[in-house]
């Protein structure tokens, strides 16, 4: 029987965060204000997941187990966090990996994402900008003309984003959606305007924005995703890409079944099911290693997956 392994989560406050994801997945933290959950990351030094019965950091398991994920990267290539905000975070991007490396020694993301929403309702996503050259940025920054410079698109709520290196975005909230985010393996910020919080914790970096954005980057829109059938699964797809990431979801019924040959992050958002005889609920974190036979639920679940493609 294959052996599959639990991830612990790391929690992280910040001034936009809320109750939500504390309250949604029972978890058990004297953090009050948890603004994202970790469920897969692994930068040593920085933030590191502890896989269960290694206790060894998630880091250290993928390189003392290369072979369990079959897969070329030099370190574990892909993260996947929830998050959900009670505010609005900073206008910010994520550099190119060279940059990031250089300057803050952590590889910049690509990412992507969706909310946990069953709403069809039209909402507004602030993801890239109007600027056409970098003389009409640095004077629109400058002159402080956010109203002008961020780009506002219309979509529904339960449409995907995916966010290239370099592209301006933004989120807001009022506390009561939780984000999935998929993403590379990094953990580089530069904010280029914060609302005039003046958090010390929660510098601006122009010049780091200045040298990664995208100009012009007006064409990225949220796109919503059709699932389709398959051995008792309902499945999503949202995103692949070799040597990026792979995202999706999967909404399972009892006895449904699932198979891949590449290694899986599987985080459960609903319902509680065991995966070839464990159990896994709201919350929690499994790794399935590549290869591995055909899953079967037992249960009735909703189901993120997190994978890589060489």
């Amino acid at each position: 029987m294959d052996k599959f392994y639990r991830i612990q989560p790391i929690y992280e406050e910040r001034i936009w965060g809320g109750q939500k994801i504390r309250e949604k997945f029972h978890y058990q933290t004297d953090l009050q204000n948890i603004a994202e959950a970790y469920h897969v990351i692994a930068i040593p030094g920085h933030l590191d997941n502890l896989v269960e019965g290694e206790n060894i950091p998630l880091s250290q398991f993928y390189q003392q187990h290369r072979d369990l994920f079959d897969c070329d990267a030099d370190a574990l290539p892909v993260r996947l966090v929830t998050a959900c905000a009670d505010g609005k975070l900073s206008v910010h991007l994520h550099p190119t990996d060279a940059y990031g490396l250089a300057h803050d020694q952590m590889r910049g993301k690509i990412e992507g994402g969706f909310a946990l929403t069953d709403s069809d309702a039209e909402v507004e996503f602030m993801i890239g900008h109007t600027a056409q050259s970098m003389e009409e940025l640095k004077s629109k920054v400058e002159n402080g003309e956010w109203d002008t410079l961020l780009r506002k698109v219309k979509g529904k709520a339960t449409d995907f984003t995916h966010t290239p290196i370099g592209t301006l975005h933004a989120e807001s909230g009022d506390g009561s959606v939780i984000m999935v985010a998929y993403s590379t393996n990094g953990d580089v910020t530069y904010r280029l305007y914060d609302y005039d919080r003046n958090d010390p914790k929660r510098p601006l970096n122009i010049q780091g924005v200045l040298d990664n954005i995208r100009i012009p980057d007006d064409e990225i829109r949220p796109y919503p995703v059709t699932p389709y059938q398959s051995k008792g699964c309902l499945i999503y797809d949202y995103y692949s890409k070799p040597k990026e990431y792979v995202g999706k979801r999967i909404k399972t019924t009892s006895n449904a079944r699932y198979q891949q040959e590449e290694f899986m992050f599987i985080l459960c958002l609903e319902g509680e099911t065991a995966i070839n005889g464990m159990k896994i609920k709201p919350g929690e974190t499994l790794f399935v290693p590549a290869h591995s036979s055909e899953l079967i639920f037992d249960q009735a679940a909703d189901l993120c997956i997190l994978s890589y493609l060489d």
